[in-house]
């Protein structure tokens, strides 16, 4: 299968279908008829995607944490929980097996946000000094939006809740890339059905808050 790049909301490129998808698709098959040796070997063959998947989120969800943490510790976690979760778990496709990945990345940000907001919660608020030039400031006050982190933090925690068919058209337009007529063909669904779900989903995730941009 030739490869063909998506583009991610973001308007970052996400492979979709690239020269490892039927490998992948034989490795989860293989896993799913109780092969425990392909878990390995789907985690290996899948790494460079997982990382780029964990980018785009880390980038462009979760900007106030990459000053204080590093991505790779960031895909070393959710590899951790990624594999610790097919060991019960095992998705039907490829899609699906990101899908989980996404789900994974997505929690460990969110662990991430919640421990950097305890934090800043516990540290002592010095007055400002609107004198100093913004060279002059600690980097972090430049670098670290309390008020954005929440703002993701509450919107990302969110897609837990939506209907099943919602949460799967949001993760698989948002955090993998596909199109919707892509999802519309995967899933067996009406483009129509795949519009209006995701129309709804975003809805849902914006509902009282200061909507971020994920058209």
């Amino acid at each position: 299968m030739a490869c063909r790049d998506t583009l991610a909301p973001n308007g970052d490129a996400l492979a979709v279908d690239d020269p490892t998808e039927f490998q992948l698709q034989a490795l989860l098959d293989r896993l799913r008829e109780g092969d425990e040796a392909a878990r390995d070997a789907l985690l290996e063959r899948a790494y460079e995607r997982l990382r780029r998947l964990a980018s785009t989120i880390f980038r462009y969800s979760f900007p106030g944490l990459q000053a204080r943490h590093e991505l790779d510790s960031v895909v070393n976690d959710a590899w951790l929980r990624l594999r610790q979760a097919l060991a019960t778990v095992h998705p039907p496709t490829v899609e699906d097996f990101f899908r989980l990945a996404a789900h994974k990345i997505r929690h460990v940000l969110l662990d991430l946000a919640e421990r950097q907001s305890r934090l800043r919660r516990r540290e002592p608020q010095a007055p400002a000094d609107d004198s100093a030039p913004s060279s002059a400031r600690e980097p972090s006050e430049s670098t670290y939006d309390p008020a954005r982190l929440a703002l993701w933090t509450e919107f990302h925690r969110r897609v837990e809740g939506l209907a099943d068919d919602e949460r799967a058209v949001f993760e698989m337009h948002y955090y993998l890339g596909l199109t919707q007529a892509e999802i519309a063909r995967l899933r067996g669904l009406e483009p129509k059905k795949v519009s209006r779900l995701w129309i709804a989903a975003t809805d849902k995730l914006a509902e009282g808050l200061p909507a971020p941009d994920i058209s």
